[in-house]
């Protein structure tokens, strides 16, 4: 496995049902080994599944493939971040999942894969690298 790692934020998980750029990106880079979830992510999404069925088809889904953990280093990252988020009276302008998934990313040397622009917000303050699944604006 070569290239770059991405964590995928819920948003991808959601717009691979939906748009065919997503799905083909993100069965491409899942095949490739270099797509990953986390517990903050796997929450998410699971959250969404509408019946028993369908929670433990994405549960095994999310479980075949790279696994970052969220840890208490990545805990006190996010809160760093939202400390500094705070500093210019940002902090509140954010969901709180997303913070922890970046932290996640950072903390894990990969890049955020998304389609949420509070990612773009956070990287301001990380420097971390983040990259839309699909062009802004375009879905």
């Amino acid at each position: 496995m070569t290239g770059t790692v991405y964590l995928a934020d819920t948003s991808v998980y959601v717009l691979r049902a939906q748009h065919g750029q997503v799905r083909q990106r993100f069965e491409t880079l899942l095949m490739e080994g270099r797509l990953a979830a986390c517990q903050m992510s796997a929450l998410e999404y699971l959250n969404n599944a509408p019946n028993p069925r369908s929670y433990e088809i994405l549960w095994s889904a999310l479980h075949g493939h790279r696994w970052m953990d969220v840890t208490t280093q990545v805990m006190d990252r996010a809160l760093a971040v939202h400390r500094l988020l705070a500093a210019a009276s940002q902090h509140r302008h954010f969901r709180l999942p997303d913070l922890i998934i970046a932290a996640t990313a950072e903390l894990h040397r990969a890049t955020v894969l998304h389609y949420d622009a509070d990612y773009d917000r956070i990287a301001v303050v990380t420097g971390q690298p983040t990259e839309w699944v699909a062009v802004k604006g375009s879905l």
